[in-house]
């Protein structure tokens, strides 16, 4: 039986992980407006909604957690991972008054920072600056 407990001492394992997670979070963004206009056929789909950015915000904390938690020499990592992480809870927490499309094109943003500083995070662990 295969030891599995090591995937995440490898270097880069919570930033793919962060990686894959926010481009999962930004697809979801990119693919509200044709959603938003299916919701009235599903009405189980519109309560569902409601929870995809608190859902996400959940799932990648811990990632988000995880890379910072290991030594990185740069602090624009830092910065692209917190603020990633709040924009996409700002978006859910203030989503009643930006409505569905700005809260998709608020947390792509949050997708974005977040997809960046993990990106950086892991070429700088795996040597490649």
């Amino acid at each position: 039986m295969a030891d599995t407990s090591n995937n995440s001492k490898k270097p880069g394992f919570w930033d793919r992980v962060g990686i894959g997670l926010s481009g999962i979070c930004a697809i979801h963004c990119l693919l509200i407006p044709i959603s938003v206009s299916l919701i009235p056929l599903w009405p189980a789909l519109e309560e569902l909604h409601g929870y995809t950015h608190l859902v996400f915000f959940l799932a990648i904390s811990p990632a988000v957690y995880f890379s910072l938690k290991r030594k990185h020499a740069e602090k624009r990592i830092t910065v692209y991972l917190i603020t990633g992480l709040s924009v996409i809870f700002l978006a859910w927490f203030f989503n009643e008054s930006l409505g569905d499309y700005g809260e998709a094109g608020i947390t792509l943003v949050g997708s974005m920072l977040l997809i960046r500083g993990h990106w950086i995070n892991y070429r700088s662990k795996m040597g490649f600056n």
